[in-house]
């Protein structure tokens, strides 16, 4: 399949003998809601970022994980992250990728790629799961969050018993080293040092014999909320309008940079968030149409999407089918012609959705996604419907349980207000069958291959 994917590419306009393999460039927002966009209802104009999505396709239907580290998991790894230990953000406890999950970055190594990092990692801080353990060329950022930023702050912060946060650096095989301390001050930089560093690894590929990956995680719009000076009050709507406007900017560094290398047309961009607003008392945030929270509710796991390849993938396409951050690893796989090393002795939840992305007649290959808050089993998709085990109305609030799971309709119902088992009982009650089915096959693949514990330095199944 490589093969013929190459001889493809090959014979391509414009073409060169060399390989020939699109670059990859994957723009991560933190806490991003799905209505934080002008193009998706924002009062706050985007304009770089509204550009970008007429020139791809716009995923109004993208799905992620509940928190920070479950999504960065799923998107590395195409694995659910519950399988992977990582499904939970911890403080102080062991957590990052098992040494043994085979990550994109390094799927993309293998296959020839230059691969780098510049911002959050939030995978691992403890030696042997760091980004550069984990298939990264180079990294600058954080190994965290920026919570950490506001630590040294408080009056009662004692270094002696938790040292004072840091940003890191490291080439593959280092020990990564401080690079410089994290703090309220250096937050406000943090986002235009990964942008300029993102444009000058960008400038150094030019030419490059092989294609790259790079990985920008950005660390807007995640509190501490603050800007760069040169964004202060520039929205004349507070710190979170700012905030958007900083980071179209930076968005559109990025898109200029790629074009005035020339690397546009080769290259493809994708621009997602990894948990939806948090709009709980944060002061600002949109979710659009969808309930808010982190708890299960449409809110907390949209956020916007679109990817870009020119001439590849239709320009100011619009799709409300289901795609998920577990689908990043085979398909950009499968794109490359890489099938082959996407593991095989282990579950892979992430689909293959290149022939979607690629032909807009081909629907998604995706019906249905399981939502994990922690390592509990909060909710069903499939389809159109939603399906609760659970709720919680906030991160803050008691979880509830249910004898007669909800169901709602979320194409029609995108608040979900109405549960369709209050007006008749039985007219909806078969959707609990296909959900049956989902959680049966879940079960049965967990017996086969244990969920790895959080932190654990895990080998291989038994």
């Amino acid at each position: 399949m490589r093969v013929l994917s190459l001889l493809l590419l090959l014979l391509l306009p414009g073409a060169a003998f060399a390989d020939t393999r699109p670059n990859i460039v994957y723009i991560l927002v933190d806490n991003w809601g799905w209505g934080d966009i002008r193009v998706q209802g924002s009062g706050i104009a985007t304009p770089q970022i509204d550009q970008l999505a007429a020139e791809g396709l716009r995923l109004t239907n993208f799905n992620i994980e509940s928190q920070c580290t479950p999504t960065r998991s799923a998107i590395m790894t195409g694995r659910l992250p519950v399988r992977s230990g990582t499904h939970r953000v911890t403080y102080g406890q062991p957590y990052g990728l098992a040494p043994w999950e085979y990550t994109l970055p390094e799927l993309l190594s293998d296959e020839g790629y230059s691969t780098a990092i510049f911002g959050k990692w939030h995978l691992g801080d403890v030696e042997g799961r760091f980004p550069t353990d984990q298939g990264f060329d180079v990294w600058w950022g954080l190994p965290n969050t920026t919570d950490e930023a506001g630590y040294s702050a408080t009056p009662q912060f004692d270094p002696e018993i938790v040292p004072a946060p840091r940003i890191l650096e490291a080439r593959r095989g280092e020990i990564p080293r401080a690079a410089g301390p994290l703090n309220l001050e250096s937050r406000k930089e943090l986002d235009r040092e990964i942008v300029q560093r993102s444009e000058s690894f960008i400038a150094n590929q030019v030419g490059a014999e092989n294609p790259f990956f790079l990985y920008v995680g950005l660390t807007q719009i995640h509190p501490p909320f603050s800007t760069h000076s040169d964004f202060t009050n520039v929205s004349r709507r507070g710190i979170y309008g700012d905030i958007l406007m900083e980071l179209d900017h930076n968005v559109g560094r990025l898109l200029k940079t790629i074009e005035t290398a020339g690397l546009k047309d080769n290259t493809i961009v994708i621009l997602t968030g990894d948990n939806g607003a948090v709009t709980d008392g944060a002061g600002g945030g949109s979710t659009g149409p969808f309930r808010a929270g982190f708890t299960g509710y449409e809110g907390g796991l949209r956020t916007p999407a679109m990817v870009r390849w020119p001439g590849r993938i239709e320009a100011g396409r619009v799709s409300d089918e289901i795609f998920a951050s577990l689908d990043w690893l085979p398909t950009l796989a499968s794109i490359i012609g890489a099938e082959s090393r996407i593991p095989s002795d282990r579950p892979m939840d992430g689909l293959n959705q290149s022939a979607f992305l690629l032909d807009s007649t081909v629907p998604s290959a995706r019906e249905s996604i399981l939502f994990y808050v922690g390592d509990n089993l909060f909710a069903v998709k499939w389809r159109s419907f939603k399906i609760h085990l659970k709720t919680a109305e906030t991160l803050w609030s008691p979880v509830q349980e249910y004898m007669f799971p909800p169901i709602y309709d979320v194409a029609n119902d995108p608040g979900e207000a109405n549960n369709l088992l209050k007006h008749d009982l039985f007219a909806h009650s078969w959707v609990y069958i296909p959900m049956g089915r989902i959680l049966g096959n879940l079960a049965q693949s967990v017996a086969q291959y244990p969920n790895i514990a959080p932190g654990a330095a895990f080998e291989g199944y038994e």
